[in-house]
């Protein structure tokens, strides 16, 4: 795949960058709220977990920020800085980042979010946020500034689909990978209770 084309830039001209929701405090469960919370924990590389996220009001002076299909969210801070796509499964559902969350939107036509969100979890833009973070001795910090300098390649569009989709092509792999496995794993298990029990 030659990048006939393609040009280099940073992060901030290509996104805008914000903060998650300003929430105060610890984000408590609220019986029959629909609004939801995405927290690191409901994320993987794969993306959100919605059935895991914490309904709750999600109250502020103005218009929360409601994530929508095509958003990155980027953790601010930890030592897995891994870029997650909000995809069509949001769906309806009305939710937020959680404040440890820069929510990032592609503003230019001609970036793909699904290309971008691959891109920054690539070796060349994690070895600048590796070397620019700021670390104590247990977790990593990454400033705005440090985000918005990201360097980004920018192929074609047709590139970047192609690009986009060999990449979500290679996560299911590894799902069915991961869940034959666990199939295996339950086979092995059944079969050497089964010699106990003989």
């Amino acid at each position: 795949m030659n990048n006939d084309g393609a040009h280099k830039t940073d992060l901030s001209a290509v996104t805008t960058i914000s903060a998650g929701h300003p929430f105060r405090g610890r984000i408590d469960p609220v019986e029959g709220v629909e609004t939801a919370v995405v927290q690191m924990r409901d994320t993987s590389s794969s993306g959100v977990d919605w059935t895991s996220c914490v309904r709750t009001e999600v109250a502020g002076r103005r218009e929360p920020d409601w994530l929508r299909s095509g958003d990155i969210l980027f953790p601010a801070r930890g030592n897995v800085s891994q870029a997650v796509l909000i995809d069509e499964h949001i769906g309806s559902l009305q939710a937020v980042a959680a404040p440890h969350f820069f929510l990032l939107r592609v503003k230019r036509s001609d970036m793909l979010p699904a290309y971008l969100a691959w891109w920054l979890n690539q070796e060349p833009a994690q070895r600048h946020l590796e070397q620019n973070a700021q670390s104590s001795t247990l977790v990593r910090n990454i400033g705005r500034p440090v985000l918005e300098s990201v360097p980004v390649v920018l192929p074609s569009l047709h590139q970047q689909h192609q690009i986009a989709g060999l990449a979500s092509a290679m996560q299911q792999e590894e799902a069915l990978l991961r869940r034959l496995h666990q199939t295996n794993q339950q086979i092995m298990t059944g079969l050497a209770r089964n010699l106990l029990a003989a």
